[in-house]
């Protein structure tokens, strides 16, 4: 039997609920957990407004489909069409969990077509939803702060919640309308700069991008993941999280998952992660696979299967961590050290004080210092000619 083949149905059996719900079906769970983003990152529980925006809910409402990549046994792919009221003859895909996690929950947003229109909206402008999300949740709390007013807003009542000035914000983000849509279009960290005044303060992003829907107060790994991500903020360089809850990887050394809120641990095991994740990305493999059983040594397997090149585990996880320091050597080329390798302050020193995350704040130093240690880089963030040597990189 081809060893895909054996895996397929438990596979299929896994992640029945992320097949019927798509990736918003765990919303409601992740706000109980303290995972979802609310109100700029400041707020703690949500519980119904996360209901109104969940998979479940569209399930119920607007979905009209499935859709899914060639050959995939998981579908996790809904489309939605929207048959009366003022988004009547929206027909697309729908949100996925980081758009009503950005564009609703961060906004206070609880309107699902208002989301559902927004998300189509990014689409045709080629936008990402993420950015976008952050961008307007930045926007709202700058206009309730009364650093953004008057002009700027031309006529738009951004206040938290207002599911018709999110959706207008994007159409002025897409079109680069007026003040408000080529500030924003520039995202939170220019917009900040511009903006002056304390607005820094709660300008979410690492490295110039903004934050998808997980929360590093509630799966502590996603803090060091988050901060030492090539590309900025990205819960899927590391894809860290699962393993604080949900999955184990007994290949790599974690019989059990991890405690979220404990720190220990963590810098390391977003190292080993990160170089997995790697793996996943060269070799086009879905994550979601993971949540259907899928473990390193069946990659392995595969790879040999289809290349011919029989390799070990060991190889197959250095040749990761190549292609991970490559890209690092890339950006410290062009002055990215640990300077930069931050969390905004917001998530490092403000408790919410409520949901299922409490009061735990994420040591970010202390896990640093240990994920610089695990890759064999110095103290500033700089892959040693040691570590290079090790991997094969000698001429780097």
């Amino acid at each position: 039997m081809c060893a895909i083949r054996a895996i397929v149905p438990d596979m299929v059996k896994l992640t029945k609920d992320i097949r019927r719900y798509g990736t918003s079906g765990s919303v409601e769970a992740l706000e109980e957990m303290g995972d979802l983003p609310l109100k700029n990152w400041i707020q703690g529980r949500w519980q119904k407004g996360a209901a109104r925006i969940s998979g479940t809910t569209m399930r119920d409402t607007i979905y009209s489909g499935d859709y899914a990549c060639k050959t995939c046994v998981i579908g996790c792919g809904k489309e939605v069409n929207i048959l009366q009221g003022k988004y009547a003859g929206v027909s697309s895909a729908a949100a996925e969990h980081e758009t009503v996690g950005t564009l609703g929950a961060l906004c206070l947003v609880d309107d699902l077509e208002a989301i559902s229109y927004a998300n189509e909206l990014c689409n045709r402008f080629g936008i990402d939803t993420i950015s976008t999300g952050g961008a307007i949740a930045f926007a709202m709390e700058a206009c309730e702060k009364g650093i953004i007013r008057g002009k700027a807003l031309d006529g738009l009542d951004l206040t938290w919640g207002n599911a018709d000035a999110m959706v207008e914000t994007v159409r002025r983000i897409g079109t680069q309308q007026g003040k408000l849509g080529r500030l924003l279009g520039e995202g939170v960290r220019s917009a900040a700069a511009r903006i002056g005044m304390n607005a820094q303060e709660f300008a979410v992003h690492v490295k110039g991008l903004e934050l998808p829907a997980h929360d590093p107060r509630c799966f502590g790994s996603l803090a060091v993941g988050y901060a030492t991500s090539n590309r900025g903020a990205c819960h899927l360089q590391a894809y860290s999280h699962p393993l604080e809850g949900w999955i184990t990887l007994p290949g790599l050394g974690y019989e059990k998952s991890l405690d979220p809120h404990e720190d220990e641990g963590k810098g390391e095991m977003v190292a080993i992660l990160q170089n997995l994740m790697c793996m996943f990305d060269a070799l086009k493999l879905c994550k979601f696979s993971l949540f259907g059983g899928l473990r390193v040594h069946h990659m392995v397997e595969f790879f040999s299967l289809v290349s011919g090149l029989d390799i070990d585990l060991q190889e197959f996880m250095r040749t990761g961590e190549r292609i991970f320091n490559l890209k690092r050597l890339f950006n410290c080329r062009r002055g990215i050290g640990r300077k930069d390798d931050f969390l905004p302050a917001r998530l490092l020193t403000h408790p919410r004080g409520e949901g299922g995350a409490g009061n735990y704040l994420p040591h970010l130093g202390k896990m640093l210092n240990e994920y610089y240690r695990a890759r064999g880089w110095d103290e500033s963030g700089v892959p040693t000619g040691a570590k290079l040597r090790e991997i094969g990189l000698d001429d780097l």
